[in-house]
């Protein structure tokens, strides 16, 4: 299965702000992001094709994920 990320804020240089990955059945959000070596407490939201989901949404063929990054400053 194939899903392509779209990454928001300082989660960008990841993936260069877009990617296309293989994932297998049955993964989650959460799961992809510890492959990536991600902190999912680095994660503020999770979009999948326009609905906002939680870290443990299952990943379906083809899904749109946005990524957005917790914000910070001061």
């Amino acid at each position: 299965m194939t899903v392509t990320i779209h990454l928001v804020g300082q989660l960008k240089s990841i993936f260069n702000n877009q990617s296309i990955i293989n994932v297998d059945a049955g993964q989650t959000v959460r799961d992809i992001l510890v492959g990536a070596q991600i902190m999912p407490e680095m994660v503020a939201g999770v979009v999948v094709n326009g609905d906002l989901q939680s870290k443990d949404y299952i990943l379906q063929d083809e899904d749109d994920v946005k990524l957005i990054a917790v914000m910070s400053g001061g």
